[in-house]
């Protein structure tokens, strides 16, 4: 050990320094990939063109994958939550859809907000563009990510609504379909009612980490995801997805 700080300095800077990646980060990666590609829709600017994808974005995991203080669970701060809250980047309408409850200290991620138009086929949104919409029934995706204070990837919102339809996919088909996508790899342990429609709670189990969704098939066939990392809260994912609410 080096006798006085600055030589302890000079050693870590010349040593190799590597965060390293957990089973935790790869399961919560595996399991929350395909929805967040949605933002490779989004241009380097945030903007989004009416008539193409622009691939530029892939998000990325800023935060580690086990965080130390996660916010605390909704039980008491639920009541408080305002179904008309004022017009904030928080509680910002997504695809026709309020957002009237998130919980305390979290932010809209940067760019936080995407939308993109896809290919889709059985149990699968191709929204890594190796199908071409063109070519296929479509769905309208809109996302929108929370991240702690300190940048860390916590909550997300999607809101999957079938678009184009064929003779061999009717608008029942995709949103079975969608729906399919968002469950696959999971296990569904309850089913219930919310507001927007039908919820189906999810638990996928990785080597290190559990996580959860809850997805909400509408009665018009919209499909709202709303999941996290695996330090989400049950009772602040299910919070969240009760006060999705159509405009």
């Amino acid at each position: 050990m080096a006798e006085n700080p600055a030589d302890e300095l000079a050693i870590l800077d010349k040593g190799d320094f590597a965060l390293p990646v957990t089973d935790a980060f790869i399961t919560g990666v595996h399991r929350g990939v395909r929805r967040r590609r949605v933002l490779r829709a989004v241009a380097a600017g945030g903007a989004v063109t009416a008539t193409a994808v622009a691939a530029a974005i892939v998000v990325t995991l800023t935060g580690p994958a086990h965080l130390a203080s996660p916010p605390s669970s909704t039980t008491d701060s639920i009541a408080a939550a305002s179904p008309t809250a004022a017009a904030d980047p928080i509680h910002e309408p997504l695809d026709g859809y309020r957002v009237t409850f998130v919980p305390d200290g979290l932010r809209v991620g940067v760019p936080g907000n995407g939308s993109a138009s896809y290919a889709v086929s059985e149990d699968q949104l191709h929204n890594d563009g190796s199908v071409p919409a063109s070519e296929h029934p479509t769905a309208a995706t809109a996302l929108r990510t929370y991240v702690l204070p300190n940048g860390g990837n916590w909550l997300d919102i999607s809101v999957l609504r079938p678009e184009r339809t064929t003779a061999e996919a009717d608008r029942e088909q995709v949103t079975e379909w969608l729906t399919g996508w968002a469950i696959k790899g999971a296990k569904v342990i309850d089913r219930y009612e919310v507001p927007a429609g039908r919820a189906q709670l999810t638990r996928f189990v990785g080597t290190e980490d559990t996580a959860h969704n809850v997805v909400i098939t509408t009665p018009n066939g919209v499909v709202i995801v709303v999941g996290g990392n695996g330090n989400v809260p049950v009772a602040d994912l299910k919070a969240v997805a009760a006060g999705v609410l159509p405009q």
